[in-house]
């Protein structure tokens, strides 16, 4: 770890002895980072740049090692961290008191139609009134709705647990009809055979992701559920779907727990959110990183540095995260298996020196909670590459913030994906009704690394997905529902490319189209769906996806204009436009 941190072996402190899969992860040295060093010694800089004594916090662990830093900010410090937040609520603004109390009441009239639900299954299968009221359970949220950092148009993540006389089936089929005939309910679809099976609504105004898990045996009289639901114990015997969607309010309130401060950590975690967005990067069943991963990369950093502002573990988050050896994973603590417990000994724990494909994974980020995952298995080396180029930038962009060359919009200035590229690849997703363009567009998206992972093995061309879903903005007279989506195409001279070179891609569309015609729901929704596929240039592409770039790129370039320190999309390094590209002869 010493030498990790550019230290000669004999002087690495004691605590910063730790396991392998810490900070001792990191795959480049980083003498070259010498305030690295500085923080290990105890040392601060004053705004001279002059070593200085630093206020440190009491000595204290989180994780799976003792911190890189015990230091506590400095008023510069804090009022940077003030304007990041002053701008990051003018951009990405937290949800309203008033926005707050509508959620409320709409999860509270959700719970009411789940608990009459309940109890009338329960009076049909024989119990008594008491008894199937007795029974009932309320609803729990996850995400970023119980993690807070909910915003305006967000939607929310919540988690029905029902007793073991409800089944799935039951509620994927009566209940979802009965969340139909609502009044306040504007949309609902269920979509009972995802990997994790979810109803979609939306309920007086309100995005709700409704999860589904059956308990194996009743709640002992007077046991708390979201106690009980923290125990690893109610788990036993569970079914695997159901195990997946507990996990998700088991990992959001582990997270809560350990990270030092859960203000400092929603703070950096809102940020980091934005910027992830607004960079084009914030999209699991893409390749990249989902909210729950940023929430884990989030509070890794909050572990190793228990006492910083926010605006410095914005700062630490792209230092740690460009410089991490990522054939370790990222965990928040260590990992339980419990292949000795009976009822427990069949969940897949992740485990790359038992689970060959769990050794395949790229950027392992483990979730915290019993049975332990990936959260990242779908990242590709593409994805990677985009990735690990983000943290990079994001990182020098900090610095320039941090001295007063630019502000904290110039962090998350959105990607320019239409002006960055000249060659793409164009999906047109189309539906008659809400229902099937909700199963479609899901559908499609979560084969799309399908087409990705056999474009990236192409020779000479390097490919970026783009998560954005364009509305068609009435484009399809025919379809009144759609989204199109894109993927970029470059081609470059050190990644094999050569002038004059043709690409023929129709093999890998013809096995794309394959995969899509296989969707099980393609019969009983025949000629209600669509999916296009062409490759343009950027002089072809649609009005409605230039113009939704061109409104986001004006502004912040407006904002950013009133700082002098940096002029150009590219003054700050890592942008991939930076690469020469090579003309080729055409693309079949």
């Amino acid at each position: 770890l010493a030498q990790a941190f550019g230290l000669s072996s004999g002087s690495a402190p004691q605590s910063l002895v730790t396991s392998a899969w810490g900070p001792a992860a990191y795959d480049r040295p980083l003498a070259r980072e010498s305030t690295m060093a500085l923080e290990v010694a105890g040392l601060g800089e004053d705004e001279d740049g002059n070593q200085r004594p630093a206020k440190l916090g009491k000595a204290c662990r989180y994780g799976i090692t003792d911190p890189i830093s015990l230091q506590e900010p400095s008023e510069v410090e804090a009022a940077l961290t003030q304007k990041m937040m002053q701008e990051l609520e003018r951009e990405f603004p937290r949800e309203t008191l008033e926005g707050m109390a509508h959620r409320e009441a709409v999860l509270q009239e959700l719970e009411r139609v789940v608990t009459d639900w309940m109890i009338e299954v329960g009076v049909e299968k024989g119990m008594s009134e008491a008894e199937a009221t007795r029974s009932t359970s309320r609803l729990l949220t996850l995400g970023s709705y119980k993690l807070g950092v909910a915003h305006p148009g967000s939607d929310i993540d919540t988690l029905c647990i029902g007793p073991p006389h409800i089944s799935r089936e039951a509620f994927f089929s009566s209940f979802a009809e009965r969340l139909k005939h609502r009044e306040s309910v504007t949309e609902c679809v269920p979509i009972p055979d995802a990997f994790t099976p979810i109803i979609r609504t939306k309920m007086s105004g309100v995005s709700i992701d409704l999860l589904f898990a059956r308990l194996v045996k009743p709640l002992d009289e007077g046991q708390n559920l979201e106690d009980a639901v923290k125990e690893d114990e109610i788990l036993r015997n569970m079914d695997d779907k159901s195990v997946r969607c507990m996990n998700g309010y088991r990992v959001a309130d582990q997270i809560l727990q350990l990270v030092p401060n859960p203000d400092s950590f929603r703070d950096t975690l809102r940020f980091i959110k934005c910027w992830a967005r607004r960079r084009g990067i914030y999209s699991n069943v893409l390749g990249f990183f989902g909210g729950i991963t940023w929430a884990l990369l989030v509070a890794r950093v909050c572990q190793l540095y228990p006492y910083f502002a926010p605006s410095q573990l914005v700062n630490r988050f792209f230092r740690v995260y460009d410089q991490w050896n990522w054939s370790k994973p990222v965990m928040l603590c260590d990992i339980e298996d419990k292949v000795n417990v009976p009822g427990m000994n069949g969940f897949k724990v992740w485990n790359p020196k038992a689970n060959p494909a769990d050794r395949q994974h790229v950027m392992p980020v483990i979730t915290p909670a019993f049975p332990a995952m990936n959260s990242t298995h779908n990242v590709t080396e593409t994805t990677k590459r985009i990735l690990v180029d983000e943290f990079r930038r994001g990182y020098e962009a900090v610095k320039h913030v941090e001295a007063d060359r630019a502000d904290w919009a110039r962090v998350h200035e959105p990607f320019p994906f239409f002006r960055h590229f000249r060659h793409f690849l164009w999906l047109e997703v189309l539906a008659q009704t809400e229902e099937v363009y909700q199963k479609f567009s899901g559908w499609v998206e979560s084969k799309l690394r399908i087409l990705t992972r056999q474009l990236e093995a192409t020779s000479g061309m390097i490919i970026h997905p783009n998560p954005q879903q364009y509305d068609l903005r009435g484009t399809d007279r025919e379809w009144p529902l759609g989204c199109g989506m894109f993927i970029a195409m470059a081609f470059f001279k050190d990644h094999g490319a050569f002038v004059g070179q043709t690409f023929d891609l129709r093999v890998h569309f013809h096995h794309f189209v394959d995969v899509i015609n296989q969707w099980a729901e393609k019969d009983a929704y025949n000629g209600m769906f669509m999916l296009r596929l062409k490759r343009i240039r950027g002089a072809q592409l649609p009005d409605y996806a230039r113009d939704a770039e061109d409104v986001e790129v004006d502004k912040k370039r407006n904002r950013s204009q009133r700082h002098d320190g940096l002029t150009g999309a590219n003054a700050i390094g890592g942008e991939q436009v930076k690469k020469r590209h090579i003309s080729t002869g055409g693309l079949p």
